[in-house]
């Protein structure tokens, strides 16, 4: 086994230790956990080079996808875990790693991942970079994180401080087909525009709801995206963000349609002009480049007129506080 140097000393298995502690999922958290080793396994090993990597590993949960990284060899775990039911379940695992596990009891919402990697060497952008970004997420949480470090990579903050992190990050089916699909299919949309815009997304590992506990009613993907060296094309990401949300919104109506809702601006056609876009295209068949020369057209009115982009804000503050209808609601925008 290649994996002998870095085998845990023998621990109980994660089932056992949830019945012990008498832990189960949170509906209200939509958690669905993995206990399958060899699941786990599999996951990490295509999540990329784990192997040496510095890796933050949102949402252990119980700590399967856990201890699969660190017996895959990871040099430093960094979890965060925004339950504190698993304390008494993490902590015997972060004393048998060595010192290779850091846990801190955060939402990942709130969390700078520049200190937590402040101990770690920065990398150039272009050249290969040994952080990792790994989770089993709650699906609603999943994509609104993803947003999160999406709009840290053109300002290199955050997971982007150190160089070009790749994540790996689970989500239900529907949302990995959006994120990786291309124009003129119907799973093409404002996640497509946002993530392709400056990464590379591969779907790489499909789970039926079946191996989670509790089984979701979906299938579930096990998604990477790595930053591109260069984005496809320069654009201010709050414009991108503000005109995909409003366009796709309207998916139907030709651009020409549209375009009247961009708010403020009295020739939206005039965008489309500026842009050197087919008016009569839908939304569905503007490529990324398009969309990325209209935000930029869209922007620089902004700036002329001092008019304010309104942002939208995509998610409750806290999933703990008031999660039912709001994780509905929020995830019903996507």
């Amino acid at each position: 086994n290649d994996n002998m140097g870095h085998q845990l000393p023998p621990l109980p298995s994660i089932k056992d230790l949830m019945k012990l502690y008498r832990v189960s999922a949170l509906k209200q958290l939509s958690q669905n956990f993995l206990f399958d080793t060899h699941i786990t396994d599999k996951l990490v090993r295509s999540a990329g080079r784990i192997e040496g990597a510095t890796v933050i590993e949102v949402g252990p949960g119980p700590g399967g996808l856990t201890r699969s990284l660190l017996t895959a060899g990871a040099a430093k775990v960094f979890a965060v875990e925004m339950d504190r039911r698993f304390e008494p379940i993490l902590t015997p695992l972060q004393e048998a790693s060595g010192g290779r596990l850091e846990v801190t009891y955060a939402d990942m919402l709130d969390i700078d991942e520049e200190d937590l990697l402040r101990s770690v060497p920065k990398y150039e952008w272009q050249e290969e970079c040994p952080i990792q970004l790994v989770g089993n997420l709650p699906f609603a949480v999943s994509t609104a994180l993803m947003l999160k470090w999406i709009r840290q990579i053109p300002r290199r903050e955050g997971l982007y401080a150190h160089g070009r992190a790749t994540m790996a990050l689970m989500f239900q089916k529907e949302v990995s087909d959006r994120i990786v699909a291309k124009p003129s299919t119907p799973e093409y949309g404002r996640l497509s525009v946002m993530v392709q815009q400056s990464c590379m997304a591969k779907n790489v590992y499909t789970l039926p709801g079946s191996v989670f506990v509790p089984p979701p009613k979906v299938s579930a993907v096990f998604t990477t995206i790595t930053p591109l060296v260069e984005p496809l094309a320069p654009v201010p990401l709050d414009s991108l963000e503000f005109i995909c949300r409003q366009m796709f919104g309207q998916r139907r109506k030709v651009l020409t349609n549209s375009i009247k809702t961009l708010l403020g601006h009295p020739q939206p056609a005039n965008l489309l002009k500026a842009s050197a876009i087919d008016v009569m295209k839908r939304p569905d068949a503007v490529t990324i480049p398009e969309w990325c020369a209209l935000a930029t057209a869209y922007k620089d009115w902004c700036n002329e007129t001092n008019t304010k982009i309104p942002l939208q804000k995509y998610y409750p503050d806290s999933f703990l506080h008031s999660p039912g209808p709001e994780y509905r609601a929020w995830n019903s925008e996507v």
